[in-house]
């Protein structure tokens, strides 16, 4: 009997703990305390992946919008971006990105939620359920359980 079908559910096991653990992180920020930030400053940064098309190596940018803000707990200044937490969106156009840093104008205000312990690691706007983590869980646990499945019927 083949042990591949074994390794595949033991695989999507731990990639489906995984997955649950950073759900569980994502609704432990929904308690984080909030505050009011101010944008100070925005900017696009180009990044270039490596990806080998056929017979040429191929160099694609994507584009991350990055927003400092600026916030205060405790009376103390906190500056940060979003780089620091769930990662900035990443684009493969530089007027998309250019498009979204618009909802973000330097001088205006918006919410974060913000670590406790390490206020400089910020969540912006307000707390999201995250569907697509849960979705890939899901998915990942119906993979080992037909895995262990055909291992087990073998």
């Amino acid at each position: 009997m083949s042990e591949l079908p074994l390794l595949i559910a033991l695989a999507a096991l731990v990639g489906a703990a995984l997955t649950a653990r950073g759900i569980w992180r994502r609704r432990g920020v929904s308690r984080w305390p909030t505050a009011t930030a101010e944008v100070v400053a925005v900017d696009i940064v180009e990044h270039r992946q490596h990806s080998r098309r056929r017979e040429h190596l191929e160099q694609q940018a994507r584009y991350l919008p990055r927003v400092e803000v600026r916030f205060a707990v405790a009376g103390r200044a906190i500056v940060t971006d979003n780089r620091r937490f769930d990662a900035a969106p990443s684009f493969p156009e530089r007027h998309a990105a250019e498009a979204w840093l618009e909802d973000y104008p330097v001088g205006g205000s918006l919410e974060v939620r913000y670590d406790p312990e390490d206020p400089r690691l910020a969540q912006f706007g307000p707390s999201r359920i995250p569907t697509r983590r849960i979705g890939l869980a899901l998915f990942l646990l119906a993979m080992a359980g037909m895995a262990l499945f055909i291992y087990l019927k073998g």
